[in-house]
């Protein structure tokens, strides 16, 4: 049995792919732009490492990738620039010496109310107009697309 497809579902601006993608980067810029405004010297990738950090720190490199959906690269990048800013630093795992842990420093701690609090107005002024109803329903539908994606030979 086959199903005819609908066109609409693939076409320009009604696609699911097209419209989070723009939902992604809509977000990404205005916490971007939000950062800037509150005097943070982070991007908004930089945001999503530390909050990772600020929630709990010693995690490894690999860690954060999986917890952020950054490659190995990207990861690497973002922890080389947040250490060049003095945000974080690399500390030798004692359970594994071919890895490290990364810690917070005391400014990339100092920054934690007000990034947090900047990340927050950002979610209000993205969700602003949404019931929470819907929202509960929105978030329910996206992390089961994301899961239904999700394959075991993805590696980061």
């Amino acid at each position: 049995m086959t199903t005819k497809l609908d066109e609409k579902e693939f076409s320009g601006n009604e696609s699911i792919g097209y419209l989070t993608g723009v939902a992604y980067r809509s977000i990404n810029r205005r916490l971007s732009a939000n950062l800037k405004a509150s005097g943070n010297k982070i991007t908004s990738e930089q945001y999503g490492v530390l909050k990772q950090l600020w929630l709990k720190e010693g995690q490894t490199q690999l860690d954060l990738a999986c917890k952020t959906s950054k490659d190995k690269p990207g990861i690497t990048r973002l922890l080389n620039n947040l250490e060049k800013k003095g945000f974080i630093e690399r500390k030798v795992n004692e359970d594994d010496k071919r890895c490290n842990k990364i810690y917070l420093t005391p400014k990339g701690k100092k920054m934690q109310k007000i990034a947090l609090e900047v990340g927050e107005k950002t979610v209000r002024e993205t969700t602003s107009s949404i019931d929470k109803s819907e929202m509960q329903i929105c978030k329910k539908v996206l992390a089961m697309m994301c899961n239904n994606l999700i394959s075991e030979n993805d590696n980061i």
